[in-house]
């Protein structure tokens, strides 16, 4: 009998092949967008029918906040679900759920700061603007900040990362495509997924990708890169409370 089939069946698991990966985290990405066109559609209603808000104010910040809070705990529940249906692997490990020194958080930390100052830089020279104006505007007809500065700096980057850099990118690193594809391509997904960007913002939303797709081959760790993506959107934050005081 032949040895070499022993020594597969000893063979460390490996997580979902490509073709499974990419159908899988379409399948989770395409389920996010259709809860949040179902519950964005008669989120205002539902509000205004259990005065939670008041029907002459705009309800498009209280919306996003709700409808991407409840639709990242359900999709953050698939995307655990699919790494556990891969046998042999824990879902620690699948999706890179470890922690770090915190001399390399730091470090990484200071790595973001520097890239979004950059970035931040680029679009202010070339475009006379840190952010999209609409941003400002969602965020003038706020009505419960907490939960709309929770959802933009806890909850989106917590679902983004867990299935871009932690679900996607194991995956292609364990393909042919390798530590290489694992970056370059969760960036580019990352990027494909701010479809109302221009093409200088796509470029920079591009390269924060990189930086933290970087971040995850180096050190293994999802939440590390949680943590940058956050003190990313926080930055952004404050960018838009800034300029929307500004103008007032």
């Amino acid at each position: 009998m032949r040895t070499d089939y022993f020594a597969g069946l000893d063979a460390p698991a490996k997580p979902w092949g490509l073709a499974a990966t990419f159908g899988l985290s379409m399948v989770i990405w395409y389920t996010l967008e259709l809860l949040q066109a179902a519950m964005g559609a008669g989120m205002g209603n539902v509000l205004h029918a259990f005065g939670v808000s008041d029907p002459a104010f705009n309800t498009q910040a209280v919306n996003f906040a709700l409808v991407t809070c409840v639709t990242t705990v359900l999709c953050g529940a698939l995307i655990f679900a699919a790494a556990g249906l891969r046998d042999g692997i824990g879902l620690r490990a699948y999706l890179g759920i470890r922690g770090v020194p915190r001399k390399e958080v730091l470090r990484w930390l200071i790595v973001t700061l520097i890239i979004v100052a950059q970035t931040d830089l680029v679009l202010y020279l070339v475009k006379g603007e840190l952010l999209a104006a609409e941003w400002v505007e969602i965020y003038r007809s706020v009505q419960s900040p907490l939960l709309f500065w929770f959802a933009l700096i806890v909850a989106a980057p917590i679902f983004e990362e867990l299935l871009f850099r932690g679900f996607v990118f194991e995956g292609i690193r364990a393909s042919r495509l390798g530590a290489f594809g694992a970056v370059t391509i969760t960036a580019l997904a990352w990027t494909m997924i701010h479809q109302e960007y221009d093409p200088l913002e796509f470029t920079l939303i591009f390269i924060v990708g990189l930086m933290l797709g970087m971040a995850r081959l180096r050190t293994g760790s999802v939440l590390l890169t949680i943590a940058m993506h956050m003190l990313h959107n926080l930055i952004a934050a404050g960018e838009i409370a800034w300029i929307a005081a500004m103008y007032e």
